[in-house]
């Protein structure tokens, strides 16, 4: 429960230094409520002032926990009872996942993920306007990105083994950042199959493309 105290000073700054020294915390850690600016004497020139506030402690949570319930809060606002846990991070806390278990996952999943997507991007606007840090943030529905990993791991073997029997590079259908890593990390080291990403937007086309040696001609790899 958040406890709050009034306190009063001769100006709104005196009033904070008050409030921080009788909450033992430092000033950017209080929720601050003007309650009262009283001036005695004629038009603030002569007599005293007094400023009224009410301080109270700010809340602190972690990304963690204010990405899960914000998380649980959507799922209670559409009718949906999910379970949310987060993955472990790196001391440099460059990417948080959190992994959701639910019933209905395929309403918050969408066509190609793409309302899964959505619901990713309003996460990490949330959690860069709450906490001022623009965290790497990753969200998981019922094992979807595994799923769709292997699915488009196999795809895009296929493709690759027909690019190196014609020799033509071919093209995926329009993906997401996330499922474009999948595709370049997968031919990262590959010395037959080169990648690149084609398009504009959010979403953009992966190509596929045989590496040409030095032999084969003298154009190299764009």
């Amino acid at each position: 429960m958040m406890v709050s105290i009034e306190v009063e000073g001769k100006t709104y700054e005196d009033a904070i230094k008050k409030a921080s020294a009788e909450l033992g915390v430092d000033e950017k850690d209080l929720d601050i409520e003007v309650k009262e600016v009283n001036t005695k004497g004629i038009l603030g020139l002569l007599g005293t002032k007094k400023v009224r506030i009410t301080a109270a402690v700010r809340e602190k949570n972690s990304p963690e926990e204010f990405g899960t319930q914000f998380l649980m809060d959507i799922g209670s606002r559409i009718g949906l009872s999910f379970s949310v846990k987060v993955s472990q991070i790196n001391d440099k806390l460059d990417r948080l996942i959190y992994l959701i278990q639910c019933t209905d996952g395929d309403i918050l999943i969408g066509k190609d993920g793409e309302i899964l997507e959505s619901l990713q991007h309003i996460l990490r606007l949330a959690i860069a306007k709450k906490f001022k840090d623009n965290l790497k943030i990753l969200v998981d529905i019922n094992g979807y990105r595994e799923k769709r990993r292997k699915s488009l791991t196999v795809m895009a073997k296929r493709l690759a083994d027909k690019v190196k029997r014609t020799g033509r590079g071919l093209k995926t259908d329009p993906l997401n950042p996330y499922e474009r890593r999948i595709i370049h990390t997968l031919f990262k080291h590959n010395r037959n199959i080169t990648t690149k990403s084609e398009g504009d937007g959010h979403t953009k086309k992966v190509v596929i493309s045989p590496v040409i040696s030095n032999v084969q001609g003298i154009h190299g790899r764009r």
